[in-house]
């Protein structure tokens, strides 16, 4: 549980849709300095890692489908991934540990794991600052609020389409609040993304830090786009949560309740 719903600062908003809603248990880091990741800048806020990569990436270039494994390569890619709507390469299966002496229980890792590359085709194309590392069930998630709700909100609320998403790199193996004990983070499995800015045709970008809470229509862009979250994914965390969160949207599939349907939005 967060350090802020322990001190009972939470506002709990209930879903009228579905399953009860609390404070999440899975915030993201404290907001850093600007860093380079693959050749571009992201936002303070969004998680970057602190080590390189724990697998190798794989060929460069993109393909707007997976394609089917050669010859001995079956094993690495046991289930192809079909994502539509999205410009993206599966990869072989990513691994990695926090702490060797508790693998059992700091193990990360994506199964089947996609680098995420754009969502659309031609003018209506949004690409990502650096490729993105996401489970496959999570990234076809992703794509959909993306394809179906944020896109056409951008369309008609600001007037413009957005070309670029300004986001994290996705899988980052590491425990939640990055503490030395703790459960896995939803990000060391693949099945979480931070969204910092929304890049526009025009040139502008809506932030989610300058723009969040606003009197303007990227304020009310950015709340429309969060509730439309809330109907998607099991965690949807903004600047109202907490301070961790000022700069960035954070969105991750993570089970919480026994069954699986209780719901964090804030």
């Amino acid at each position: 549980m967060l350090r802020s719903l322990l001190a009972g600062s939470f506002y709990i908003l209930v879903l009228a849709f579905g399953p009860s809603v609390a404070c999440a248990d899975d915030p993201v880091p404290a907001a850093k300095p600007l860093r380079e990741s693959g050749g571009q800048e992201f936002l303070e806020g969004v998680d970057l890692p602190r080590a390189k990569p724990l697998r190798p990436a794989g060929k460069p270039d993109a393909v707007k489908a997976p394609q089917p494994p050669q010859a001995g390569e079956a094993a690495s890619l046991p289930e192809t991934c079909h994502i539509d709507g999205a410009d993206y390469r599966q990869i072989e299966p990513v691994s990695g540990q926090i702490d060797i002496e508790q693998a059992s229980e700091d193990t990360c890792g994506i199964e089947r794991p996609v680098r995420l590359v754009s969502v659309g085709k031609g003018a209506d194309r949004v690409s990502f600052p650096g490729n993105v590392t996401l489970s496959c069930d999570f990234a076809r998630k992703l794509v959909d609020w993306l394809r179906q709700d944020v896109l056409p909100a951008a369309q008609e609320q600001l007037g413009d389409r957005v070309t670029l998403l300004g986001t994290g790199p996705g899988y980052h193996c590491r425990r939640r609040n990055n503490r030395p004990d703790g459960k896995v983070s939803e990000h060391g499995k693949g099945r979480a993304i931070d969204l910092a800015y929304f890049q526009l045709s025009e040139g502008s970008a809506v932030s989610v830090e300058r723009d969040w809470g606003t009197e303007t229509k990227p304020g009310a862009f950015l709340k429309s786009i969060h509730a439309a979250a809330c109907r998607r994914f099991t965690t949807v965390l903004g600047p109202d949560a907490d301070a961790d969160h000022k700069s960035h949207i954070h969105v991750d599939t993570g089970c919480h309740g026994k069954d699986c349907t209780y719901l964090i939005c804030q």
